[in-house]
């Protein structure tokens, strides 16, 4: 019963030595007769996706200038919209250097319309005049304009593949730097954080979309308070050369 056993054995040995001897003579065959790619891949194989293609540009070392608009989102009773201009330089393919300047359009919420509509007589009017008539106003430190300057990091690079038709090259970028606040109470020096995303739909031109914080003291019924101004901006940008 052993000697059948090992019979088999040894039969399925050599049958398994016999098919792989046969698949490398074919392989040999079919590299030796430069068989084309397509027939051995076959024809229900999908064509290559362009969309691994190489990146077709650079921007190190372009200068760059663009325009920005965009609106401050966490500003109590007005409503804060920014516009300005932007220009950069990245001294390599994952680092630059950007300062942008804003002005903004401000305008008074529903909630603060509504609140200056009330009104009252103060519990201790003035001597000089008992039929003083005030409004309740809530206390605000409206943004007038910013300068920043930033240090970009974008590490990240990736493609956008519309039906293998169309491809949209893109960025994202982290930044880091100081900004110039001017506001109600004055000028603020502030640290600014942020990130983005950029499109390019050329060599040349790209689109973005950005979210800073920018972090100032500033007074609050008569106490430093530290504020945190967030802000989402859109806009485009043209690389030169």
């Amino acid at each position: 019963m052993k000697c059948v056993h090992r019979k088999i054995l040894q039969l399925i040995f050599a049958i398994q030595i016999t098919v792989l001897m046969a698949n490398l003579e074919s392989g040999s065959l079919a590299n030796a007769q430069g068989l084309d790619e397509d027939k051995i891949r076959g024809n229900s194989s999908p064509k290559p996706v362009t969309v691994l293609q190489n990146r077709y540009f650079l921007k190190s070392w372009r200068p760059e200038v663009g325009f920005i608009w965009g609106s401050m989102l966490n500003e109590a009773y007005t409503n804060t919209t920014s516009y300005g201009g932007r220009v950069g330089l990245f001294i390599s393919e994952w680092i630059g250097f950007e300062y942008q300047f804003l002005k903004t359009s401000i305008s008074d919420t529903d909630d603060r319309t509504a609140l200056n509509t009330l009104r009252y007589r103060p519990l201790n009017p003035s001597t000089d005049n008992t039929e003083t008539i005030v409004s309740p106003d809530p206390e605000i430190n409206a943004i007038h304009s910013l300068n920043d300057l930033s240090v970009l990091a974008a590490p990240f690079y990736g493609k956008l593949n519309l039906v293998d038709k169309f491809i949209i090259y893109s960025d994202l970028y982290l930044s880091a730097g100081a900004s110039r606040v001017v506001t109600d109470q004055g000028v603020h020096g502030a640290f600014t954080f942020g990130a983005g995303q950029r499109f390019y739909f050329s060599g040349n031109w790209s689109a973005r979309i950005d979210f800073k914080d920018r972090i100032y003291n500033e007074q609050r019924a008569g106490k430093k308070t530290r504020k945190h101004s967030y802000s989402f901006d859109i806009g485009a940008s043209y690389l030169f050369f």
